[in-house]
């Protein structure tokens, strides 16, 4: 069958191309590429945000615990503003407030309200900061500055700074979603560092974090980012008027000791922001965000992000082990591997998360396990279809009808029936395959390309026996046999020679290769040729030629030496019919033996001259020729005339052509033998002429010359086997023989196949 045609070329051809072999590889390397580009691009950039900070967000609900009650914030809210007036308030009020604190003991203050501007009542503000030593006062970094500067500060009065226990930034970061999930402990810019207001109330709480490292350049630059962890909806932490506080009717045992943010929660103040943790969009006080990063720092910090080499690593985990089981799985189990490793991912993204504090993008690997399966599974289900068309269209062109196809379905349905009808057929093939095998008159096996016997016939069944079992192998046939060197009988072009079993007969083994649609070796199928009656005819045959060549050679010999000798002489005449009739006998035992072993026995092959062969048998019967006074002209040119043959039965070939020459040429004549260079078919080939001045040879001579015991002339000289066995030895060495008339005389063409120098 001849190798199915792909799909027509074009983009169509490559989508619909057979994904099998080299194919197959390379386009499981192009999914696998093009799924880790997507992840890569994914971990890597911020592609990814959105659906990684909808899974953060709710791992963070989920994480939320219960709100520390050492952090007490008191509130700007509106009940304060309602009681206090409207906002911004003198600057006594703040004085008044920090005076209770330091009355009621409280501890460390982080005091988010800016005092930028100077004011008549901060003489009094700054008195307070300084009786409670505790209050620390924020600043807020703008970048860019003013006047092409790199960032401008908002710092509290000179006045207000030196009597407050210190300065932070109060700076929050936003997500492109909006949202605040991290804050910059430390702002750098050059030389200058800036804490965060609230390091400090960590810090008596015995968290320090490490400070950053130093920062080159002058641009303002957020370091050390901590993620926040969200205790609950706003108003989860405890939170106290300011009214209350200031109006005394707050228990001074709500602050003792107590770490205190001040700051907005009015919403008409405008510090307010979206959080993971807030439901149905609802914005948390600035203050609130504040605490949320105290707590955190006092209990160790939030969750830690990966590096990117990490992000990136880890991503690509599950989409190595996807597409290396596209490689060994089945369709199906691809499927649940894939949904397995999204679910695992997703798991294990959590479980670090919650139980690690380690978070753990899982967006991109996801993305890619989405994209590499589907992707696959549409080349594959390409590859198939195209697949199972191109084996119908086979079928077709070998003109193989196809029956039972069903009409309706999809494309893919309807190209499966099509299949389906011709694997059908193929078994039928199958079935009609085996049964000419088990009709074959010799022992037969098929073996595959491990030499597994795959199939065998009721022949080779009796001949081997039990050892066709389901796991017998060629190998093992063969031993069976005597015979252990098995590779040396699958050569087609040798000849292993008979194998002797030991039960003593003879079986000559010859294999045959068996190949695919595509040309490719599939198998063998050997054959075990029983030869041992036809070996008995040629030893029978042997001992008849050995019967022609001595047993009957030696009493005609012995006739021409008595005929010869001194003994009584007979009559002249009757003599010499003795001595005729003794030759002929010898000539035709000659010929006989001559033309069976050119028919039946194996050659010897070297590489000859064709004309060094001519001039040696002309040298052999060169005393015939002076005796009868003819003149044997052979070639003198320099030129090899390169053949592959048997020296002996060339000889012998060339010596009959030149002995029929002679025999039928007239005395005192000449034989001309010529040799030339020629093509035919395609091929070189040598060109021997041996050319006589004999009388020629008549139409019916002519039709019967190089049959066995056909005559060249009327007379009959000779046994009638020589130009015979120069037809035998010619075909065998792949030449021909034929005879050309002349006027007068014949000439004899051989023509034998040439061999260039260079082979």
């Amino acid at each position: 069958m001849p190798a199915p045609s792909g799909p027509k070329g074009g983009w169509r051809g490559w989508l619909g191309a057979r994904l099998t072999g080299r194919r197959a590889l390379v386009e499981w390397g192009l999914v696998a590429t093009l799924s880790a580009l997507l992840v890569g691009w994914m971990a890597l950039t911020p592609a990814a945000d959105g659906a990684d900070h909808l899974i953060y967000d709710a791992l963070m609900r989920a994480e939320a615990g219960p709100a520390d009650e050492d952090i007490v914030i008191i509130a700007i809210d509106d009940r304060s503003l309602e009681a206090l007036g409207q906002w911004p308030w003198p600057r006594d009020l703040h004085a008044r407030l920090i005076d209770r604190l330091t009355q009621a003991g409280a501890g460390p203050v982080a005091y988010d309200v800016l005092f930028t501007e100077a004011s008549q009542q901060d003489d009094a503000l700054a008195a307070a900061l300084a009786r409670n030593g505790q209050v620390r006062l924020p600043v807020v970094l703008d970048a860019p500055g003013l006047n092409g500067a790199a960032y401008r500060e908002d710092a509290p009065a000179p006045g207000l700074t030196e009597a407050a226990a210190g300065l932070g930034h109060v700076n929050l970061t936003v997500d492109d979603d909006g949202a605040v999930r991290r804050l910059p402990l430390y702002l750098q810019a050059g030389e200058r560092t800036w804490p965060h207001l609230i390091l400090p109330l960590a810090a008596a709480k015995g968290a320090v974090p490490a400070p950053p490292a130093p920062h080159e350049g002058g641009d303002l630059f957020a370091a050390s980012p901590e993620a926040l962890i969200y205790r609950g909806p706003p108003g989860a932490f405890r939170t106290l008027s300011f009214a209350d506080v200031l109006s005394g009717e707050t228990p001074a045992a709500f602050l003792k000791d107590r770490l205190v943010l001040v700051g907005a929660t009015a919403p008409g103040l405008g510090d307010r922001y979206a959080t993971p943790a807030t439901p149905h969009g609802e914005l948390r006080p600035g203050v609130e965000v504040q605490a949320a990063l105290l707590q955190t720092l006092i209990e160790g910090g939030g969750p830690r992000s990966l590096s990117p080499a990490w992000v990136l690593i880890l991503s690509l985990l599950p989409l190595g082990l996807l597409v290396a089981g596209f490689l060994v799985l089945r369709p199906a189990a691809n499927m649940a591997l894939g949904a397995g490793l999204i679910v695992v991912t997703l798991i294990a993204a959590a479980t670090a998360f919650l139980a690690g504090g380690l978070w753990l993008p899982p967006s991109a690997a996801v993305a890619g396990l989405a994209l590499a399966y589907p992707l696959w599974s549409w080349r594959r289900l390409a590859a198939a279809s195209a697949y199972m068309q191109s084996e119908v269209e086979a079928f077709e062109r070998d003109g193989v009808r196809l029956t039972g196809r069903a009409q309706g379905g999809d494309v893919v349905a309807r190209q499966v029936d099509a299949l389906r009808a011709a694997v059908r057929q193929v078994r039928d093939l199958e079935r009609f395959i085996s049964d000419a095998l088990r009709s074959l008159p010799d022992a037969t096996v098929v073996a595959d390309p491990h030499a597994r016997i795959i199939l065998s016939n009721d022949r080779a069944e009796a001949l081997f026996g039990d050892r066709l079992r389901d796991d017998a192998d060629l190998p093992l046939l063969f031993r069976s046999l005597g015979e252990p060197a098995w590779r040396r009988f699958l050569d087609p072009e040798g000849d292993p020679g008979d194998i002797t079993t030991p039960d003593g007969r003879i079986l000559k083994a010859a294999a045959a290769l068996l190949t695919d649609a595509e040309g490719q070796p599939v198998g063998h199928i050997v054959r075990f040729a029983d030869m041992t009656r036809f070996r008995a005819a040629e030893r029978q045959r042997a001992e008849a030629l050995q019967l022609l060549s001595h047993d009957m050679r030696a009493p005609q010999v012995s006739i021409l030496t008595l005929l010869d000798g001194p003994a009584p002489r007979l009559d002249p005449m009757v003599e010499r019919r003795i001595a005729d009739y003794a030759r002929q006998t010898l000539d035709l035992a000659e010929g006989y033996v001559q033309l069976a072993r050119a028919e039946s026995q194996p050659y010897r092959s070297e590489l000859l001259d064709l004309g060094q062969i001519a001039m040696d048998a002309a040298d052999i019967l060169w005393p015939q020729a002076s005796k009868k006074g003819v003149r044997i002209l052979t070639p003198d040119g320099e030129e090899e005339f390169l053949v592959q043959g048997d020296p002996a039965l060339l000889r012998r070939l060339t010596t009959n052509l030149l002995d029929n020459a002679l025999k039928y040429g007239p005395a005192g004549g000449a034989i001309q033998v010529s040799l030339t260079g020629a093509e035919e078919d395609g091929r070189p080939v040598c060109v021997l002429g041996v050319s006589d001045q004999g009388p020629g040879l008549s139409e019916e001579a002519a039709r019967r010359l190089f049959q066995p015991f056909g005559h060249g002339g009327a007379d009959h000289r000779g046994a009638g086997l020589g130009l015979a066995f120069v037809r035998t030895v010619a075909e065998r060495h792949g030449g021909t023989i034929r005879h050309q008339p002349g006027s007068p005389g014949a000439t004899f063409i051989l023509t034998l196949p040439r061999i260039a120098e260079e082979e």
